[in-house]
């Protein structure tokens, strides 16, 4: 049985994935009202101190209930939070969930995410059992498709126009990558 308790902290060259905490509230909030961050997300920026607090609070009853996980990514450097990523829509019967991420404006184009995703992915398969790991992205988000491209995921189809935000219809690629295939890759 899989548990959560004690938290798995992750470690990297450059970086520490380790608990969200309700006093990274304020970065979180941060991070969430930027409209570049949100830009692929279908929602507005306009997230609320309040907000970035409820958010923290299913994180953490996700964790509690073993049905979802997310890390702060922080610097070795400085400590700093700078984004999150974890996994969710967890179909433990089917043996796969979809991972989600963000990151700070400030921090994007030095391969903080691929580094921080090549931490997590492994968590997923060893851990967690996983078969399978989704990533559900907008298809203008090249950034985000070179990262899963990257880390070996595969474009296994496209969700069309089944998302309306701000007026209009986007669609949804789906990216994959099955543990076989993550055996086979250097993780």
């Amino acid at each position: 049985m899989v548990s959560f308790d004690p938290f798995p902290v992750l470690m990297t060259p450059r970086l520490r994935l380790r608990a969200i905490e309700p006093a990274d509230a304020a970065t979180i909030l941060r991070i969430h009202s930027d409209p570049e961050v949100t830009r692929y997300f279908g929602r507005a920026p306009d997230m609320s101190l309040a907000d970035a607090e409820q958010r923290i609070a299913l994180v953490l009853a996700g964790i509690r209930d073993v049905t979802a996980i997310r890390w702060g990514i922080t610097l070795h450097e400085s400590g700093e939070l700078i984004g999150t990523t974890g996994f969710w829509h967890w179909h433990k019967s089917h043996r796969w969930a979809e991972i989600g991420y963000e990151l700070l404006p400030a921090l994007w184009n030095r391969g903080i995410m691929t580094e921080a995703l090549r931490a997590m992915l492994p968590f997923g398969f060893d851990v967690m059992g996983l078969h399978r790991i989704e990533a559900h992205i907008d298809p203008e988000n090249r950034a985000s498709m070179r990262v899963l491209e990257r880390l070996g995921f595969v474009r296994d189809g496209l969700l069309r126009e089944d998302c309306y935000y701000n007026g209009r219809y986007t669609d949804t690629a789906i990216y994959g990558l099955l543990r076989r295939d993550a055996d086979g890759a250097a993780r």
